[in-house]
């Protein structure tokens, strides 16, 4: 006779981000036995090495461009940042933060086991030797900088090193221009280090609309930044307290620090998962619809996923909530998702929800050019470069948005809820806003499609 083993947990987590606390807690909150496995900081990339670190030494960039735009037309102090007062406020206000979520963890009834978690079988664990066995497994172990193995690999350092930096060096070489290179270089250059750029392709940002890109490049071309394009790294080599970096067309460089954010690759090694039967690939971990891997019971969310989503902090909460319901019994459809902002937090900004210009060209959507440098509201911030296109559908209702601006964080997330819900121009023609702003030309926008 078969033994009955009984599961030590209803739900096991691997990982403690986003993509796994947002299930953990309301489960756990409605009576089910969870735990949560984690080998680094609580709370995952996004509050440790991402996001919230990034945001905090990027409030001063912004207050500091949106200051010199007004040199000339009523503005004439200067602004200095100092790196290592900025740094300890980002570091007070965010290391209590693993603290207080490891607190509400186990407030919750949610036991924390600290430690590198690896599959015995389907429905096993073992973390420092222990096993622990579940109903269900949830992996959320997201994704770490994808590593490069040159010479010299031992000199590089990451985004995650970047974000804790006591003092900035006076020289650094980024290597890769996705949004992450870029928006580290748009603060590293605004504190005053000279600042370098080694890109494989002829092109920055290849997620979001090249037009823009292209701006922005310039931009950042005329902030200080130096690009050297179709160039790929080669080696790094220590030249007594300096590095020099070498690229295979033979450019060569000397500094101080050289950021690898070639991308990002997600974290399945060490997790045994051929001893689960769990498949996955160089993108990630294989799903279904409904975000169970090809193991019965074993389920993933977050950027650990193969997916054609954006992944990022908000589509890590959606599909979290999302396993939580499907659990509680509350969910039994297969996961849809809804149009995903995304932003890159340059100087300016670029972001953009829905169907793309390129989409948009590619289908023969309507596109609507608009040049917000012109209106009064963002001329009068000498914003003169501002732009914004929507993209309306068959019907003329607003499908996707893509903005090139300071303000593009703002102007997204007011169009996210007209275009998530489908309004129609009628619809948006209630919504009364705060006057002046951004928002109350929205009504404006969609009449003008007819």
């Amino acid at each position: 006779m078969e033994e009955y083993i009984m599961s030590n947990f209803d739900v096991l987590f691997i990982g403690s981000g986003q993509g796994a606390w947002n299930a953990a807690m309301p489960l756990s909150m409605s009576g089910q036995k969870v735990a949560i496995i984690e080998r680094d900081k609580i709370a995952g990339v996004c509050t440790n090495y991402g996001c919230n670190p990034k945001i905090i030494l990027d409030g001063p960039i912004k207050v500091m461009e949106d200051a010199q735009a007004y040199k000339g037309i009523g503005m004439t102090s200067e602004m200095k940042i100092n790196w290592s007062e900025l740094m300890a406020h980002k570091n007070k206000v965010l290391d209590a933060l693993p603290v207080m979520l490891e607190e509400n963890f186990k407030k919750a009834g949610i036991e924390v086991i600290k430690g590198e978690a690896s599959f015995v079988n389907e429905k096993t664990v073992a973390v420092n030797g222990q096993e622990y066995t579940a109903d269900k497994i949830v992996i959320a172990s997201g994704q770490r900088p994808t590593p490069l193995d040159i010479p010299g690999k031992e000199y590089l350092k990451t985004s995650n090193e970047f974000l804790y930096l006591e003092d900035l060096p006076d020289h650094i070489v980024f290597v890769g221009a996705g949004y992450v290179s870029m928006e580290l270089a748009s603060i590293a250059v605004k504190v005053g280090a000279t600042v370098h750029v080694i890109q494989s392709s002829d092109h920055i940002l290849n997620e979001f609309h090249q037009p823009y890109a292209q701006k922005l490049l310039t931009k950042m071309q005329q902030d200080g930044i130096q690009f050297h394009f179709n160039e790929k790294l080669s080696k790094v080599e220590q030249q007594g307290e300096q590095l020099q970096i070498t690229t295979e067309k033979g450019l060569t460089l000397t500094t101080q620090l050289v950021i690898n954010a070639t991308g990002r690759v997600p974290n399945v090694e060490n997790l045994n998962l051929e001893a689960a039967g769990v498949e996955y690939n160089s993108k990630g971990i294989i799903v279904d619809e409904y975000l169970q891997t090809t193991q019965k019971g074993i389920y993933a969310s977050g950027d650990i996923l193969d997916k054609k989503q954006p992944r990022l902090t908000p589509t890590a909460v959606f599909e979290a909530k999302y396993l939580a319901a499907s659990f509680l019994g509350a969910q039994t459809q297969a996961i849809e998702y809804p149009p995903i902002a995304t932003i890159a937090f340059t100087v300016p900004r670029i972001a953009q929800i829905g169907v793309t210009i390129e989409e948009a060209e590619a289908t023969g959507l309507t596109i609507k050019p608009i040049d917000l440098g012109k209106q009064w509201d963002f001329a009068g911030r000498n914003e003169t470069e501002a732009h914004l296109n929507l993209v309306y559908d068959q019907e003329q209702k607003l499908v996707g948005a893509t903005a090139y601006s300071q303000e593009a964080l703002e102007i997204i997330n007011s169009l996210t809820p007209i275009i998530t819900l489908g309004l129609t121009s009628k619809e948006v023609d209630k919504l009364i806003y705060a006057f002046p702003s951004f928002e109350t030309m929205i009504p404006r926008y969609m009449q003008e499609t007819k």
